[in-house]
């Protein structure tokens, strides 16, 4: 069974209010352009379709049309595509019946009925040309750990249980040995979050062992960039396919992944999607407005995104403020953000380094305490040292 693996599209995103519909509708065009050439039998669209949860009309236009595309592009694939955490998973649903005319399955939530939970809803068979089972996929969307399936004994782990479940009922009925490939929208504890860091988002982390056993390939959304999960092979992020930041400086592309037969490993490769308008982030080299001048010069015709990061001691000084904005005066590229980055002296580097050993001596009391000092300028009160206090313990009883 041949996958094409994507995920977080997150339509309707745009750059410090700039729209990106443009680049989006190319990127889409690029995706049916390879679907054409490697003719997969699974399209999977792993969560984060839209970027927020009510999309405009417009991102919602593109995402049909995006699909019928993809379709014609290869009528007999299947096409899956679960929420993640930016989906309205009920939105996304809607018209859910419509799409099964073109072999389009898509799974936003946990439905529970009389019998407890509806697995069959996740399991879906992968059919070639000639209506023979070739596969079998677990499709599974974002689901907050509060929302997994209650079991009846409070010790086990929800997560796991749930997804076990699922891997167990379709290894009951894979009697063919057919590739089985699980789903998931979620941070795995060693995934390289280049390009989340400066975001003002939360990420939990989870186990890659609470995802289970018995799947062949484990299509994982969430993280932007594309990686194999350190320690399973099995698993991967796909990445996003085009740049949602300026800190994702890195290729973005979409997964192709080949697996024989249930058990065999999966061969796994990557096609780059190319983005329509560059994101750059100058100096590249220099750091004194006299190189970042020079760099803004030689920026490449046509439209680009630029971050223009300026060493200085304190603030931008707005005469360099002023020079730098006044060169962009003509160019299509667009100046997004000026970003201060303060120097380090030598004397603070010594100072940072002496910080460092004295940092391994202090209590997780004291390293609290000095943060909330420097962070709030006041002391932290009774209360919350209490209450910290008491976390420090839990912890350390756990260990």
């Amino acid at each position: 069974m041949k996958i094409l693996h994507t995920s977080d599209w997150h339509l309707g995103h745009t750059l410090y209010n700039y729209d990106r519909m443009e680049e989006q509708s190319d990127m889409l065009r690029q995706m049916a352009e390879i679907v054409k050439v490697h003719q997969p039998d699974l399209f999977l669209l792993a969560g984060d379709v839209f970027h927020t949860s009510q999309p405009s009309s417009a991102a919602q236009k593109m995402f049909a049309e995006a699909l019928v595309a993809i379709h014609d592009a290869n009528p007999q694939m299947t096409i899956v595509a679960t929420a993640g955490n930016h989906d309205s998973s009920s939105r996304l649903e809607l018209n859910g019946e419509l799409w099964n005319v073109f072999d389009v399955k898509i799974v936003g939530y946990v439905e529970r009925n009389d019998d407890g939970v509806n697995y069959e809803k996740h399991i879906i068979e992968i059919k070639n040309e000639s209506n023979e089972r070739i596969g079998y996929i677990i499709a599974v969307p974002y689901i907050y750990y509060a929302n997994y399936p209650a079991t009846e004994d409070e010790n086990v782990n929800r997560m796991q249980y749930f997804h076990q479940q699922l891997l167990n009922r379709v290894a009951e009925r894979n009697t063919g040995n057919l590739p089985v490939v699980l789903t998931g929208h979620l941070a795995v504890s060693g995934a390289n979050i280049t390009g989340h860091e400066r975001r003002n988002t939360h990420l939990v982390y989870e186990n890659i062992e609470d995802m289970g056993n018995g799947y062949d390939y484990l299509a994982l959304g969430h993280i932007h960039h594309p990686q194999a999960v350190r320690g399973n092979a099995k698993a991967r992020y796909s990445g996003s396919p085009i740049p949602m930041s300026f800190d994702e400086s890195y290729p973005h592309s979409v997964s192709i992944v080949e697996i024989e037969s249930h058990g065999s490993a999966p061969k796994i490769g990557e096609r780059e999607i190319k983005p329509l308008v560059p994101i750059v982030t100058i100096p590249k080299n220099g750091e004194s407005i006299e190189d970042i001048i020079e760099e803004i010069d030689t920026l490449p015709k046509g439209k680009s995104y630029v971050r223009v990061k300026l060493k200085v001691k304190d603030v931008i000084p707005m005469s360099e403020r002023t020079q730098i904005e006044s060169r962009f005066a003509g160019l299509e590229a667009i100046l997004c953000e000026l970003m201060p980055v303060r120097e380090v002296t030598a004397g603070a580097k010594e100072q940072l380094t002496l910080a460092t050993e004295e940092f391994k001596q202090l209590t997780p009391m004291e390293i609290a305490k000095d943060y909330y000092h420097r962070q709030f300028g006041s002391e932290m009160d009774e209360e919350l040292c209490s209450m910290l206090a008491e976390c420090i313990e839990a912890v350390n009883n756990a260990q």
